[in-house]
């Protein structure tokens, strides 16, 4: 098995093999995808920083009602 990697851009659902790896762009590949999203990221870790502030900050005195 051989593996590369390169970054690329798809467009509607398609992923464009450059050119220096054109042996790959014909017969049957196993693709792995990654994608950075750190604004996502950004947005789940400050989310947990809330979650462990309510954690931390004990059971309260109010009911629900």
């Amino acid at each position: 098995m051989h593996a590369v990697e390169f970054e690329t851009i798809s467009k509607n659902g398609i992923i464009e093999i450059p050119p220096a790896y054109s042996e790959f762009a014909s017969g049957t590949l196993r693709v792995v995808l990654m994608m950075n999203d750190a604004k996502k990221d950004s947005k789940l870790a400050q989310l947990q920083v809330r979650i462990d502030e309510g954690i931390a900050s004990g059971i309260g005195n109010r009911s629900m009602s």
